[in-house]
């Protein structure tokens, strides 16, 4: 094993992310170091590279990350679902660090906002143990991590989104208990609308509904379930919603998505569901993503809003238990379009940026 390890390093928004080594820490207890072999491009490490939202620098970004174990410390034997683990095995793990003991993990169940919160792709990577993201060559994984072992049938393309993407979605519909026979509209058709098309159909859900204005997005998303596209570039919000309860026997759907990640379409989502209907949202991950109401409508037709950010362990378990059960019906594979080296991170970037891919890997 080396002394030194690559990574790909943000050291100012805005910027080309930087090629710098750093020494790999000694393993301590309770710790795993991983020799990354996959790990894609979200969409919130593009707020974070564009200057959206603020993160601290240097910074390794990524965290959607599937690897190989190279070593563990004194204490780790098992994954969270209690499966044996030994070098060589791949696994991915919680976007989080928590500890477990605080308000938060234990009064709420909040385990993604405990107070003393550590994720991977998120935290200053200027102090040891310096690889805490998933655009280097290896990542060190610390105790309050929950780490699940990859099945064999799976690759790291199909499983690496898990660690975010699916994960959060998984969160989103149990959030809105969607239930078998309900009508949904997911409002984006990105990785997470891919997913959340996979799981609406795998509960049972009549009606999928997918808006966008990539007609290439729309066309794929019908292999994951979506039974109505719409290509919205140019409608009128009435129009829109006019077209969703015309689909709905003209009532509006029992529930809404929104994984697009733009404020204005929260309002529009809003006036698409029936009476009692529930809105989650999940796609505005960044400040100042505004957007204005009729609190009366909300009161009068009992909408109910919820907002998803991050997940529990759980859901990413039930990711991959999904990934694992449906992989020959769902083309995951083909959601990651584009892949890159560790060296060519930048142009990674920046197709990620540009909409036309819908996940790039970085293969170190």
């Amino acid at each position: 094993m080396p002394k030194k390890a690559k990574a790909a390093v943000m050291t100012a928004p805005k910027k080309d992310l930087e090629i710098l080594q750093y020494p790999l820490p000694r393993v301590e207890r309770g710790c795993i170091l991983v020799k990354i072999t996959c790990c894609t491009i979200c969409g919130s490490d593009v707020h974070s590279w564009v200057g959206r939202r603020t993160a601290p620098t240097p910074i390794i970004l990524g965290h959607e990350i599937v690897g190989t174990i190279v070593e563990m410390g004194e204490g780790v034997t098992r994954d969270s679902g209690d499966r044996l683990l030994e070098a060589g095995d791949r696994i991915t793990w919680t976007i989080m660090d928590n500890c477990g003991k605080c308000y938060y993990c234990r009064e709420k169940g909040l385990m993604m906002k405990c107070r003393h919160l550590k994720k991977y792709g998120h935290d200053r990577c200027a102090d040891p143990p310096h690889f805490i993201g998933g655009f280097a060559e290896y990542c060190y994984i610390t105790p309050g991590t929950c780490v699940i072992k990859v099945p064999d049938n799976l690759t790291d393309e199909e499983v690496a989104p898990a660690n975010c993407a699916l994960a959060t979605v998984v969160a989103g519909w149990e959030a809105a208990e969607i239930k078998p026979f309900e009508n949904v509209l997911v409002q984006g058709a990105g990785a997470l609308g891919f997913y959340a098309c996979a799981l609406a159909k795998h509960y049972g859900c009549r009606r999928i509904i997918v808006t966008d204005v990539l007609d290439h997005r729309l066309e794929l998303i019908k292999a994951f379930g979506a039974t109505d596209t719409i290509n919205v570039k140019g409608m009128a919000d009435e129009e829109i919603i006019g077209t969703v309860r015309d689909q709905t026997a003209g009532f509006g759907v029992d529930c809404v998505l929104e994984v697009a990640g733009l404020p204005n379409l929260i309002s529009l989502g809003l006036k698409c569901l029936r009476i009692g209907g529930r809105y989650v949202e999940i796609g505005n991950s960044y400040p100042g993503a505004n957007f204005t109401y009729d609190a009366c409508d909300l009161m009068m037709r009992r909408l109910t809003i919820k907002g998803i950010h991050n997940y529990d362990a759980k859901h990413l378990q039930m990711g991959v238990d999904l990934l694992e059960t449906t992989h020959e019906k769902y083309p995951f594979r083909d959601m990651v379009t584009h892949s890159v080296s560790l060296e060519n991170m930048n142009a990674g970037m920046r197709l990620a940026e540009s909409g036309e891919a819908i996940r790039v890997a970085v293969l170190p």
